[in-house]
């Protein structure tokens, strides 16, 4: 049964998703997302109690800053024979270390996200990544993280690996697990959390979505147009499901629409914008994390500290 959604059932989501560009607060209370809103906390938490029980919205997942793993992020966009062959490169994409992500698009689009430790490495897994597709990349480019300062300790990487499993949980529970005092917690999550080392994504059924989700990538030469052009699309696109636009060049947007002559308006629109140079808009089937090899770096890390 589609899930019907107004609009502060999507902006409760963006701010949850994606305030701005990124959720680097992972411990934001909804009391502060409630206030920028102009809503009271218990309205935030009754939608968002709402949605989850209708599967709109499924868990948190915490995702590492790829600097405190040594390593960057790139993103491909690779156009398929069909949805069939798409179908097939996923199934063994999703295996391979250093992939994070994989969002399908109809009819054969698949955009990659990666975590690369080099340039060469990076070269070789865009290697692998076509070999598999059996097509050439369509688009490429770097998403640039804050750099992590300084190292991060055993006790750190514990508390990672365990909001990795759950990363909303209490703070005091968290302590009591781990065995670790309360006031350590909150002082090492502070500073995990302060200086950028993971972010936070709510997992969401696009199928539940009344009408049809769409995925919409920007490219602008130049920069400063580039960043007039993202909040013009921002301010445009109030039911916004999620936004990336902290590349140089490149932004990501994924919003909701009622049918293809709204989607074909967005595009008209969009390509309009001064500074836009290309923009690719289709439908989004699915998004697969891929976060096994996370977990396992943790762990390493752990066991060598």
């Amino acid at each position: 049964m589609l899930q019907r959604t107004d609009q502060l059932d999507w902006s409760i989501v963006k701010e949850i998703i994606s305030p701005g560009s990124i959720r680097w607060d992972v411990r934001e209370p909804y009391s502060r997302i409630a206030k920028r809103l102009d809503v009271d906390e218990e309205t935030v938490r009754r939608r968002l109690a709402r949605l989850r029980g209708a599967g709109l919205i499924g868990n948190y997942v915490l995702f590492l800053n790829p600097t405190i793993l040594n390593r960057k992020n790139a993103m491909l966009y690779l156009d398929l024979r069909d949805y069939d062959s798409i179908i097939q490169a996923v199934s063994k994409l999703k295996f391979i270390d250093g992939i994070i992500s994989l969002t399908t698009v109809h009819e054969a689009g698949l955009l990659v996200s990666i975590f690369y430790e080099s340039q060469s490495a990076l070269q070789r897994q865009i290697t692998l990544i076509e070999s598999i597709c059996g097509t050439k990349t369509t688009m490429i480019w770097t998403a640039p993280y804050p750099q992590f300062p300084g190292e991060l300790t055993r006790t750190d990487w514990i508390i990672l690996q365990a909001l990795r499993k759950d990363p909303r949980k209490k703070l005091s529970d968290l302590a009591l697990d781990l065995g670790i005092s309360s006031r350590t917690i909150n002082r090492r999550t502070k500073r995990l959390n302060d200086a950028y080392a993971m972010f936070l994504f709510l997992e969401f059924d696009l199928s539940k979505v009344e009408g049809m989700r769409y995925l919409l990538i920007t490219y602008c030469r130049d920069k400063e147009r580039k960043r007039e052009a993202d909040e013009i699309i921002l301010s445009r696109l109030p039911s916004l499901i999620y936004s990336e636009t902290w590349a140089s060049n490149h932004s990501l947007f994924a919003f909701p629409c009622k049918n293809i002559l709204e989607a074909d308006n967005v595009s008209s629109w969009v390509r309009k914008i001064d500074g836009m140079s290309n923009l690719k808009l289709g439908i989004i089937k699915g998004r697969i994390h891929n976060l096994d090899w996370v977990d396992d770096e943790i762990q390493k890390r752990i066991a060598s500290s």
